[in-house]
């Protein structure tokens, strides 16, 4: 009984036969007597006009073929085998008979091919075969097949094997991890060099080839060995020594490798098959090894007997061998992690996510932060189970990065972050990371990390810093470097003025930097008891990490440290089109200058554009009035107390009141509370008047009397009630400057 798809590629055969003029012929079929069996044809090919090559398959002019057509055809690709076993030595011959067609059936198999693309690949094998280009140079080869039945144990090499040189290499592979289905193999040993108590797995490395298919029984190996030149005293020593380190109810593991893996033409490396001795047979070895004696040794004969008796199944190879494998993450931004020092400050949402990414990347190390305990109310959106509900989030976190790679070394620490940032030696360990990741998305841990580098020159790792919006479709991030002032606290602050100057930046304002009508949207998950939080899913945390670790890998690839970067992305709840908002912006910023208050101790951070711009009003007046003519104007910017800096951002020339000499500049105020309300609306507090600057020409950047008597009109002014005011001179000339600045206080 045929099925609807056999009974097509039934008759695709019969079409391709009809018109092939004698080259493929239907010699018979079997009727599928039920449902479910294959359809079973004979085909006879006329290979008689293929190229042959000396070392190709010595075809017959006539082959009789062998398909199988199942009766899920065509979504189950047929198999194909001779009608004898006379080339079971060549490549892609398994079994004897068994031809492999595919190399990747699941990316090369089009099931609307049906039987004419199978017929077409069967004769494009057929010809290269018969030419010896099965395994043609720079191509994949084939290698040796070992055939399992069912689930088997698999078994996972982790290191590069030794190079075996003639005739063989024979020792053993450190087994460093098991359980029941898998067990790991570490580094090899010499047969000499094991240490007492070490568990290990017998194992023999050939310099050359092996059958294309692996025996399936010890006699049946030591056969092929032997012709290989590997005595069977060398086979009885390794298992007899595994047999005395194995555990009573571990099964007995035998590694065999041949170089016989990479691409034809090319280095072969070793391919390695396994099997597994039952644990019971293994145990009767060493009983019998134990009960040796002088007058009863252990003879070949007895190792023959227990040889022929004990039965071996083989083991799936599961490779991790770095020679062997290509990491699937090999050219993505992820690439970047590989064989890093972290430091992940934060294992809620964001950290405990980001910290499983980079063990799939591949780091060597990771240092984890976090006070915080799991709760049950977490596990929708976090990287945690229910198992490790009042565990720490840090523990917790270091527990599931040793799931994925056992090798990471993982350190975790139950702390308070804004304390151990206080703690001298906790800093080095955290800044001895390649990166340290800020995941805490607090303003508290972000001013801690300001306040505690703000001194200028300043030495530490490039510092990520992430932060997810209240309903988790938007996510901003910075990179602090080395040679950029500021941290995460200061480029907050540059981001929130890039998107205040933006057409399209009011949705990331409106979420980071909301006003105080706004502030509610966060929600309380244990109304009266808990922090407020955001809203979302493991989905929506998956997808914005993700895609901010993808940026910060990029920045980070890039190997400079005098460049400071932001970042904003928004995921749309519908699709959008290409009239829309980007949904991402990226930033970039030069270090601010630096500069120090000789009065009171703050850090003056001079932004590039506010320097350009006094500069600029400098050469105007150089041009207009003279070059011993005094010039100024004012500033605009923001001070921290807390932090003892000022941001200068902006500069703007004389206002119209001021008055400008060889002996001295009087700054004017006309227009300024006007412009101050402009900038305290548009950047949402973050700018406003912070003071006044002008020029020395010639001379030093020192405040003279009649500086200190401008300030003192400054503070008298009532539409300038600041708190403190600075003042900034720049000496010299506009091509050579010499900038300073001073703080004064109202109440001195």
């Amino acid at each position: 009984m045929k099925s609807g798809g056999q009974t097509w590629a039934l008759e695709q055969l019969e079409e391709i036969a009809a018109k092939s003029h004698g080259v493929l012929e239907i010699v018979e079929f079997t009727e599928p007597a039920e449902a479910d069996v294959y359809l079973r044809v004979a085909v006879s090919v006329d290979c008689g006009l293929y190229p042959r090559a000396v070392g190709g398959i010595p075809f017959r002019s006539r082959e009789r073929l062998l398909i199988s057509i199942a009766p899920q055809f065509p979504l189950d690709i047929p198999s194909l085998r001779f009608s004898h076993s006379e080339y079971g030595g060549f490549p892609h011959v398994q079994w004897g008979s068994s031809i492999c067609l595919y190399q990747s059936p699941e990316t090369e198999w089009q099931p609307d091919d049906g039987m004419r693309g199978f017929v077409q690949r069967m004769e494009e094998w057929l010809r290269a075969g018969a030419a010896k280009q099965l395994d043609p140079t720079g191509l994949p080869l084939h290698p040796p097949v070992a055939y399992s039945q069912g689930l088997t144990l698999a078994v996972v090499p982790t290191q590069n094997t030794p190079t075996p040189e003639p005739p063989w290499w024979a020792g053993y592979a450190k087994i460093i991890r098991e359980n029941e289905v898998s067990l790991e193999l570490g580094e090899w040993l010499e047969h000499d060099n094991v240490a007492s108590g070490t568990r290990v797995a017998p194992a023999i490395l050939l310099p050359g080839d092996m059958p294309f298919e692996y025996p399936e029984t010890i006699a049946a190996l030591k056969n092929v060995l032997e012709q290989r030149g590997i005595p069977l005293e060398i086979i009885r020593l390794l298992l007899s020594t595994s047999a005395l380190r194995n555990h009573d109810d571990k099964p007995l593991v035998f590694v065999l490798g041949a170089a016989m893996r990479g691409i034809a033409g090319g280095e072969r490396q070793q391919h390695l098959a396994a099997w597994r001795i039952k644990a019971e047979q293994a145990l009767e070895l060493r009983n019998a090894i134990l009960a040796a004696t002088e007058e009863n040794p252990v003879d070949e004969q007895l190792f023959q007997e227990w040889t022929e008796r004990a039965s071996i199944d083989w083991c799936s190879v599961l490779e991790d061998r770095p020679e062997i494998i290509v990491q699937r993450d090999t050219g993505t931004p992820a690439q970047f992690w590989r064989g890093r020092h972290v430091a992940i400050i934060g294992c809620g949402a964001i950290g405990s996510t980001i910290a499983m990414l980079l063990a799939r990347a591949g780091v060597a190390k990771l240092q984890l932060y976090d006070k915080a305990l799991v709760k049950p109310g977490l596990l929708v959106r976090q990287m945690f189970d229910r198992h490790q509900i009042g565990c720490g989030k840090a523990s917790a976190t270091r527990t599931n990065v040793r799931y994925i790679n056992p090798k990471i070394d993982v350190v975790a620490h139950h702390r308070n972050i804004i304390d151990v940032l206080c703690i001298a030696d906790m800093v080095k360990a955290i800044f001895e990371a390649d990166v340290v990741i800020n995941a805490t998305a607090s303003i508290r841990v972000s001013t801690a990390l300001e306040y505690h580098f703000r001194d200028w020159p300043k030495d530490h790792p490039p510092i990520v810093s992430m932060a997810i919006g209240h309903r988790a479709d938007t996510g901003l991030m910075t990179l602090g470097q080395r040679d950029v002032a500021g941290i995460s606290h200061d480029l907050d602050r540059r981001l929130k003025l890039e998107f205040a100057n933006s057409s399209n930046g009011n949705r990331m304002l409106d979420e980071f930097w909301p006003t105080r009508a706004q502030a509610s949207r966060l929600f309380q998950p244990e109304p009266g008891c808990s922090d407020p939080t955001f809203v979302g899913s493991a989905a929506d945390i998956v997808v914005l990490t993700g895609r901010m670790l993808n940026v910060a890998s990029g920045w980070l690839a890039r190997g400079v440290s005098d460049r400071a970067y932001g970042f904003g992305m928004y995921i749309p709840t519908a699709p959008q089109t290409i009239a829309d908002l980007p949904p991402e912006a990226e930033y970039s910023w030069p270090s601010d200058g630096i500069y120090a208050d000789p009065r009171h101790g703050y850090q003056i951070r001079l932004a590039p554009a506010a320097e350009a711009a006094m500069l600029s009003w400098m050469r105007r007046s150089e041009r207009q009035c003279g070059a011993d003519v005094e010039t100024g104007g004012v500033l605009f910017g923001q001070v921290d107390d807390f932090l003892k800096v000022i941001w200068v951002t902006t500069a703007g020339g004389p206002p119209p009141d001021s008055t400008a000499t060889r002996n001295g500049f009087l700054c004017g105020t006309h227009g300024v509370a006007r412009m101050n309300q402009e900038f305290v609306a548009r950047s949402q507090g973050s700018i406003s008047f912070i003071g006044m600057w002008h020029t020395h020409p010639g001379s030093v950047p020192d405040p003279s009397p009649i500086d200190r008597d401008a300030m003192v009109l400054l503070f008298a002014n009532p539409d300038f009630q600041c708190r403190h005011f600075l003042m900034l001179i720049i000496g010299g000339s506009s091509k050579e400057p010499l900038i300073a600045g001073c703080l004064f206080d109202r109440d001195e």
